[in-house]
């Protein structure tokens, strides 16, 4: 600034860059562009050659944020020292100026760059403190290698800018909270579904093939049962530790957050597609491990995932979405496996079911935790008959048939009973007995089902007679039925269920063991143990 500029001219001058000051601090510029004009407007006042803003952070102390030094904008955290005459201005509440080091730092300069003492050449300098509302919110410091740098009045119009400054920052702080706060959902702490809509449209606009977006979306099996059963209180509960767990995933190239109700969205960008889905993969394993634990057992929180690719497998934010909930509802069939595909109902299923189809698709579509259950019953019965059961041709056809359908009159037993997260009560137990009668019923209408009706309603009738539903005993039992019940009992102990967590497949032997002779054939139990004990088949566990 020239300083024979007339008194007249310099306060014109003056008045206008404090105006333009206000300007821009009013403004919707990042910090980062509001810092670098701020700049170049102060050397357009005074010699600016080294500029900083000094804010607190979360820990309450201050630190250098925005540095400007001798033409290089530097951004970084760098707190205040002890000493600081920065951090005095903050302390003292008052403006701090000179043209000499004496003047400004009687006790002695302490450089912002410990390391580097020699680039600290500043003479005169300016430390004004930030204020909003009364309120200290930081320093704004100027400073020149020159002497005599300032004015008096100089250091005044400093001192108002940063007054601007700091009202500036602390209205962006504010909004930026407000805006956080209308991003977030209140009970997970996680995005929102507005936030994480917004995220996917642009994330989706910017995929290629070889970085594509993947996005994935969980939900809760079985949450309006957990509402029901334990209140929404515990159900609130649930979702917390389901927001515990995704928001360990929270990365440069992965968002997750709330996207309604009981449902959880994923957002994967900027990585290949085998490294989205294995990171989709690898939240649905953290998943597997969720239980909420009563005060009688551990009851699996089981979810189901949808995902899909864009561009691969969807060009738009809303098709993308769309395909991802299908695809979550077929994960349903899978008992929460992910699901990224569509063919997924071609099952491979042991036996001939043409007479049945549609019961068959009725059955597979009850719900996740009976598709699975039975799925792994079915193949199990494959697998032990060719390894020991030593079974005729229509045996063995009747085998696979009940082996799949020994369930089937769980179709007339309420959703409220079957997949309740937790112990049924004694007439809901009773309700759920039911249904070997039920599948009996329903099959003896079916030419050649006979053989299959029989087992299906004797499967829970037990070795010693305390079985349901006619109380039959030993070998008045169907040969066939006592081995279905066998297969019946292992798996809902291995598998998850909707009211416990699957145990290991050593303590589900133990436990067929120790039944041998009162709920089971003790014959056909040593048949399965020995089968399994030879390693039984990968394909059937």
């Amino acid at each position: 600034m020239e300083r024979d500029m007339g008194v007249g001219e310099q306060i014109g001058k003056s008045s206008a860059l404090v105006r333009r000051a206000a300007a821009l601090l009013s403004s919707d510029h990042s910090f980062d562009e509001l810092f670098a004009r701020l700049t170049e407007m102060l050397a357009e006042l005074v010699d600016a050659s080294t500029v900083f803003v000094a804010l607190p952070a979360a820990s309450g102390e201050y630190a250098v944020e925005y540095h400007f030094d001798h033409g290089k904008v530097l951004r970084g955290h760098v707190p205040l020292r002890g000493g600081s005459v920065a951090l005095r201005a903050i302390t003292e509440r008052r403006l701090i100026w000179g043209n000499a080091p004496e003047q400004w730092a009687p006790g002695g300069r302490v450089p912002i760059d410990s390391e580097h003492p020699e680039r600290n050449d500043s003479i005169s300098a300016i430390f004004a403190p930030m204020r909003h509302a009364g309120e200290i919110v930081g320093c704004l410091s100027v400073q020149s290698p020159k002497a005599d740098a300032y004015t008096e009045g100089e250091a005044e119009l400093v001192a108002a800018i940063a007054h601007f400054l700091g009202v500036a920052l602390e209205n962006r702080r504010l909004f930026e909270q407000s805006q956080r706060i209308a991003e977030i959902d209140p009970l997970t702490g996680l995005p929102n579904h507005s936030k994480l809509v917004r995220d996917l449209e642009r994330l989706v606009g910017q995929a290629t093939s070889t970085r594509p977006v993947a996005a994935a979306i969980f939900n809760v099996v079985n949450f309006s049962q957990f509402n029901d059963t334990y209140g929404y209180a515990l159900g609130d509960e649930v979702l917390h530790r389901i927001a515990a767990t995704i928001s360990r995933f929270f990365s440069t190239t992965v968002t997750v957050g709330r996207f309604g109700g009981d449902a959880f969205l994923m957002i994967v960008h900027g990585e290949t597609s085998e490294r989205a889905i294995a990171t989709i993969d690898e939240l649905a394993r953290a998943f597997s491990d969720l239980t909420f634990e009563d005060a009688e057992r551990r009851i699996p929180i089981s979810l189901a995932c949808g995902y899909a690719l864009a561009p691969m497998d969807a060009l738009t934010r809303v098709d993308l979405i769309a395909l991802c909930t299908h695809r979550r509802r077929l994960s349903r069939k899978r008992g929460g496996a992910p699901v990224g595909d569509d063919e997924i109902d071609a099952l491979a299923l042991n036996g001939h079911f043409i007479e049945v189809q549609t019961l068959v698709d009725a059955l597979m579509d009850r719900d996740p935790f009976t598709r699975v259950h039975l799925v792994h019953v079915n193949a199990m019965a494959k697998h032990w008959s060719e390894a020991n059961l030593d079974l005729s041709p229509s045996e063995f056809s009747t085998f696979m048939q009940a082996s799949l359908l020994h369930d089937l009159g769980k179709l007339l037993v309420s959703d409220r009973i079957l997949v309740k997260p937790g112990r049924l009560s004694a007439a809901e137990y009773r309700s759920m007995q039911e249904h070997a009668r039920f599948g009996h019923n329903i099959l003896s209408d079916f030419r050649r089902f006979d053989d299959v009706a029989r087992v299906v309603a004797q499967h829970h009738e037990r070795w010693d007679g305390k079985g349901y539903p006619a109380g039959l005993a030993g070998e008045g039992i169907d040969r066939l039925a006592r081995a279905v019940a066998i297969l019946d009992a292992f798996s809902a102990m291995v598998d998850d269920r909707p009211y416990h967590r699957g145990i290991s497949e050593a303590e589900a032997i133990l436990e067929i063991r120790r039944c041998a002779g009162t709920q089971f054939d003790p014959e056909l139990v040593e048949r399965f143990v020995a089968w399994r004990a030879e390693g039984g088949d990968a394909n059937a566990v």
